[in-house]
């Protein structure tokens, strides 16, 4: 499921907890290894349902057990995972929620041309209020909006890594089914189906030229107005670059043609320019600078047929001392609302500030702030609020 908003940021909770459960000591079960890992955090949130007026204020405890069973066998690796949280509103229990993650992969390299990477994940998740289709009537329901969301992918890659060219070829399949059973929220309800192709040409010895088609066929389980189903298939066509120029750069930069056409010829259809860009730049051994940027177009929350989205997205993570980093990030997007009669856009800005303190080579201490807005042409979308946090990451 495409979220529509990048919430990542604002909690310090789980960041840097999937990396410290691959550094941290395991628990030998005979060929795989079961890496645990325990993060508890406490936020402080001015608004918790992102509301423009009457907003709660409240503290919230989060507590996150999570399981990484890896077996790593020559060149392959196979990984299960299991994560909970919890969250507890401290002025607000209407916001509480539990959340049960469920993943698989597979990494397997079958001969040095022919590779194979799968991933499934089962997400019994949620929707904050406040957030998707709740955005600026968090109050409309009386606790969080929970869905089940179940995905699978593959990719399969033909030729050396070291070889002139060499292709990629992915499937993929993804489920949602949200919890409420009225009508109006059985409208959500969807299946995806996504396929795509991705050429590399090598040019120079550190460069690819990329080559990508990709194919996605949305499917609605059920319409409002059955004359007028929100059933679509989107194409995308790319030309690009990806590069690795020094030991400091690697980055891709691809652009091309992007087409998403509804079943329902009442719907506006889409044709315009696709494109995305990443850019990973260390200039020391100890800073990392991340930046990317693409747009996309996301399924509706409710308003429009469609949502077209320009993201950006930069992060900086430094090593001041052994134990001591700090990591900064930022994302700032724009929503336009397309078709229906729809003229709405929206502006989202995310800023956090991190304190990453390794206190332990099996405890890690993070505290940190985030700013949050919206700034809309509907007056009762806006919001802006502020969370202060301080967590702990526990592994052995």
């Amino acid at each position: 499921m495409q979220k529509l908003y990048l919430a990542a940021a604002v909690s310090g909770v789980l960041i840097g907890s999937n990396a410290n459960a691959q550094d941290a000591a395991g628990i030998d079960l005979g060929g795989f290894q079961l890496f645990p890992t325990l993060a508890v955090d406490m936020t402080h949130d001015s608004n918790v349902t992102r509301a423009d007026e009457n907003e709660i204020d409240s503290w919230k405890r989060t507590i996150v057990p999570q399981l990484t069973l890896i077996n790593n066998y020559g060149a392959n690796q196979i990984q299960f995972g299991y994560k909970m949280t919890r969250a507890d509103y401290l002025s607000s229990s209407a916001d509480d929620f539990t959340d049960h993650l469920l993943s698989a992969s597979a990494a397997l390299e079958l001969n040095s041309r022919n590779r194979l990477n799968v991933y499934a994940q089962y997400d019994d998740g949620h929707d904050d209020r406040g957030t998707s289709f709740t955005m600026g009537n968090g109050r409309s329901i009386d606790s969080v909006d929970t869905y089940k969301n179940a995905s699978a992918n593959a990719v399969y890659s033909y030729g050396a890594m070291t070889a002139k060219g060499r292709f990629d070829f992915s499937a993929g399949y993804s489920t949602v089914d949200y919890d409420i059973d009225t009508e109006a929220y059985r409208s959500r309800d969807l299946d995806r189906v996504d396929l795509g192709s991705t050429f590399y040409y090598r040019v120079m010895p550190a460069t690819d030229l990329t080559f990508d088609v990709t194919y996605a066929d949305v499917t609605y389980d059920f319409a409002l107005d059955p004359t007028q189903p929100l059933d679509s298939t989107e194409t995308r066509a790319l030309i690009g670059m990806q590069w690795e120029s020094t030991a400091q750069t690697t980055g891709y930069a691809k652009i091309g043609y992007r087409n998403k056409d509804f079943e329902a010829a009442g719907r506006e259809e889409f044709n315009g320019v696709d494109w995305r860009v990443g850019v990973t730049w260390e200039p020391l051994t100890y800073s990392t600078v991340d930046f990317s940027a693409y747009t996309n177009t996301n399924e509706t929350n409710g308003e429009g047929d469609f949502i077209e989205t320009n993201t950006f997205l930069a992060s900086w993570d430094h090593q001041w001392l052994e134990r001591t980093s700090t990591t900064v990030n930022a994302s700032y997007s724009t929503d336009t609302y397309t078709g229906a009669g729809s003229s709405r856009e929206d502006k989202n800005t995310t800023v956090g500030m991190f304190v990453n303190y390794q206190m332990q080579r099996w405890l890690l201490i993070q505290t940190g702030y985030t700013f949050d807005q919206r700034d809309s042409n509907r007056d009762n979308i806006d919001f802006d609020r502020n969370l202060f946090s301080v967590s702990a990451t526990v592994s052995l």
